[in-house]
């Protein structure tokens, strides 16, 4: 087997559980849709993978789309199932995966006939992508239970079996080869990945995921899964191969994403495809997923701090943000601004005048409630990984442990990440060792952190800790050992486009949370008493802008159960605002839209989220100020997260 060029490695997920805030999550999860998506009907509800060919009364479905959606609920599942060591849930995902390996073709080839025989339909490029997804649900598996004949199975798919990887999205079955490379160290798994990434290049070079056109500094406009999933795959072969363009390839094209795409709230701007950066901007539920996954590799592959830093700030705002506290439902479409969510109430380019920005069990689509159940999952599976030494790092904070062994003599040693992260300052390390060891223990220092302070055993730590890189503890550790890590979370302002402003503390973007009138959806076919669809309208005032320069008050509060209830937000933010009277939700009783190739008249009784005011509009704000009371944005259903930048007035009463 060749050089290993990865930095990071990820810890067996055996050896990795939360606690905490983090642990309820994944309880909620399973008592939520993760553990019921078939009341989200087709393809929930179907027999899935074990069927050759799903289909479902008034369904055109595609021969893969199916299968794609199932196979994200079957490795969010997995995860989610071993993670939480639930054998129900094990035993769900279970019967899709079992079944796929004992049913192996004469060649090796692993899943239903219709996706190795789909090279008639028009959607043929996409025909083998589903095994990608599928086979991150065996990779969890593996990761957690060390079966060799998953790795033998999935070797023999690709070697034995005749496909063409070069094709669309088939081309990311690389991510699988490449990882399966590392794992056997069969040098034709490596071959086969270049070989079939190298005629993608030559087959695709308009696309904004061939390495040419990722190293240029063109502004990419692809389909958002299309690009954050094809993003990595450069740098993945980077680590198998060293070859640095490679590396730079997938490094560039991320920093562009964010240059150019990335949202208040840790997301690029993908209503589908990639639309920017601007006010009433959103992104679709699966890039939290996708996206989150791909800087996970980075974060492995570069050793960086920086994407760990875009991990969580995603993470911890954009997902949480997009979805009802008891994980029943969520959103197609989500955004930083949103003050209505209806079953017509989509604003963007996609579907205008859609439920997609409602919530719902199933808002419009079936990828994205596959998509929700793996974002929390890969979180705490990629919170604890090694370096290429054998050390211990703490990629990702939250509260969890990790079980690993030491040292040249495999000292089993515990960690528990005691903390309230990201509401509170303070993460403690406690550790139970066998008996004491020497070993490495890297901790992370947030990029938006300035005064971060470590202590062992109660003693400062007297090392520099530079915001955005990663601080080595060498020294042997003994139970009883503590190392406390505190970050300081100052407040800050951001500037957004059309005179927007953001209020972040740590890895926090805080927003308003707005009041609205809760009625469920009775027509929607996929919603019950215990999985509701909801029309949330604001009857609470939302249109305010912000002095840049107020005074805002930090105000903590007691955490207990679920840290994203709206009713009892662990840290709050206490500022003045003041009313903008012309900004207006846009309301419609007939909406014109595109589809098909010509337009559509539509009647109804139609409320947009209105862009920005402009400076007109700010200028006839009230002088009188508002109390406003910004929570987590994870907190919230209806939000503004991105004010108006107002200037004091000159009359302005001053009070609140």
């Amino acid at each position: 087997m060749g050089t290993d060029y990865r930095t990071f490695h990820e810890c067996p997920l055996a050896r990795v559980a939360p606690t905490g805030w983090l642990a309820r999550m994944l309880e909620g999860q399973r008592d939520g849709l993760t553990g019921h998506l078939e009341v989200a009907g087709f393809p929930f509800n179907t027999a899935g993978w074990r069927s050759n060919r799903i289909k479902a009364k008034g369904h055109d479905s595609k021969s893969w789309w199916p299968y794609e959606q199932v196979a994200y609920w079957v490795d969010g599942m997995i995860r989610c199932g071993h993670l939480l060591g639930d054998r129900t849930l094990l035993a769900k995902g279970r019967r899709q995966t079992d079944w796929v390996l004992s049913h192996p073709g004469r060649d090796g080839y692993l899943g239903p006939s219709s996706l190795r025989e789909a090279q008639g339909d028009r959607y043929f490029h996409c025909n083998r992508w589903p095994h990608t997804v599928l086979f991150r649900a065996l990779m969890a598996e593996y990761s957690a239970t060390g079966r060799k004949s998953i790795l033998n199975k999935l070797r023999r798919h690709y070697v034995s079996g005749a496909g063409d990887y070069s094709l669309g999205r088939n081309v990311l079955n690389v991510e699988i080869m490449v990882w399966l490379y590392h794992e056997t160290g069969d040098a034709k798994l490596l071959d086969l990945a270049l070989q079939q990434y190298g005629a993608y290049q030559a087959r695709y070079p308009e696309h904004d995921t061939t390495v040419d056109r990722m190293l240029s500094d063109q502004s990419p406009r692809d389909h958002g899964v299309n690009y954050n999933e094809h993003a990595k795959l450069a740098a993945l072969l980077y680590g198998a191969t060293g070859d640095r363009r490679l590396l730079k390839a997938s490094r560039k094209a991320l920093a562009k994403l964010a240059r150019d795409h990335e949202l208040v709230s840790g997301v690029p701007s993908s209503t589908e495809h990639l639309r920017g950066i601007y006010s009433t901007a959103g992104y679709e539920i699966c890039n939290i997923a996708d996206y989150t996954w791909t800087l996970g590799y980075l974060l492995m592959i570069t050793g960086e701090a920086a994407y760990a830093d875009r991990i969580e700030r995603a993470v911890f705002n954009a997902a949480p943000g997009a979805i009802t506290k008891d994980f029943t439902a969520l959103q197609y479409f989500s955004s930083p601004n949103q003050v209505v969510a209806d079953r017509s109430s989509n604003h963007h380019p996609h579907g205008t005048g859609s439920m997609h920005v409602s919530y719902r069990p199933r808002p419009g689509t079936e990828c994205c409630p596959g998509n929700v159940n793996r974002i929390f999952p890969n979180y705490i599976s990629r919170m604890w990984m090694t370096d290429r030494e054998g050390g211990l790092v703490a990629a990702l904070y939250g509260p969890g442990r990790v079980r690993w062994k030491a040292g040249p003599e495999r000292v089993p040693v515990t960690v528990h990440q005691q903390t309230d992260y990201p509401f509170r300052e303070t993460i403690a390390f406690d550790f139970q060792c066998r008996q004491p060891v020497a070993f490495r223990f890297s901790v992370r220092i947030p990029g938006w952190c300035r005064h971060a302070t470590i202590t062992v055993n109660g003693k400062p730590l007297k090392r520099s800790c530079k915001p955005g890189t990663f601080v080595r503890i060498q020294r042997t550790f003994a139970s009883g050992d503590q190392v406390v890590l505190t970050l300081p979370m100052a407040v800050q302002t951001s500037a957004w486009p059309e005179g927007g402003l953001a209020i972040e503390r740590g890895p926090l973007v805080f927003a308003l949370p707005v009041k609205a009138s809760r009625r469920r959806d009775q027509r929607d076919p996929h919603a019950s008493d215990n999985f509701p669809a909801w029309n949330l309208r604001p009857i609470g005032r939302w249109n305010v802008g912000v002095d840049p320069l107020a005074k805002i008050e930090v105000q903590e509060h007691p955490l207990t159960g679920n840290p994203w209830d709206p009713e009892k937000p662990p840290i709050t933010l206490a500022l003045p605002g003041r009313i903008i009277p012309g900004w207006k939700l846009i309301e419609k009783k007939t909406l014109k839209v595109h589809w098909g190739g010509r337009d559509h008249l539509h009647k109804g009784d139609y409320r947009f989220m209105p862009a920005l005011p402009g400076a007109k509009a700010r200028q006839r704000a009230g002088l009188t100020l508002q109390p406003l009371t910004l929570v987590p944005f994870g907190s919230t259903l209806l939000r503004i997260s991105i004010f108006p930048r107002l200037e004091k007035p000159s009359g302005s009463s001053g009070r609140c």
